[in-house]
């Protein structure tokens, strides 16, 4: 199980599969592609069995958790979702 999360900024918090949601559900609304909130609970799900099948010591950080998002977007076919969350990504980087 994932507990914890480093930030952008270095700092260490605890692990929210929600806030993977938040992401996926906002990325929806700007793609236009407007799907149930299940459908984003399920996304964030499968990002953090991705990440928890990868079994890596180390605390996983932000941006390799934006990536397998990414790519579980693409996957799952919300092509225009994932395009849509990576200027998201971009825009929170700055």
């Amino acid at each position: 199980m994932i507990a914890q999360i480093v930030k952008r900024d270095g700092r260490i918090v605890d692990f929210n599969e929600e806030k993977i949601a938040d992401a996926v559900e906002k990325a929806f609304n700007a793609s236009g592609a407007m799907q149930d909130r299940k459908i984003a609970d399920n996304i964030a799900h499968k990002v953090t069995v991705k990440i928890e099948e990868i079994g890596s010591d180390a605390t996983p950080t932000v941006e390799g958790v934006q990536d397998i998002v990414e790519e579980t977007l693409m996957e799952e076919g919300f092509i225009q979702t994932s395009k849509a969350y990576i200027l998201y990504r971009a825009e929170r980087e700055r």
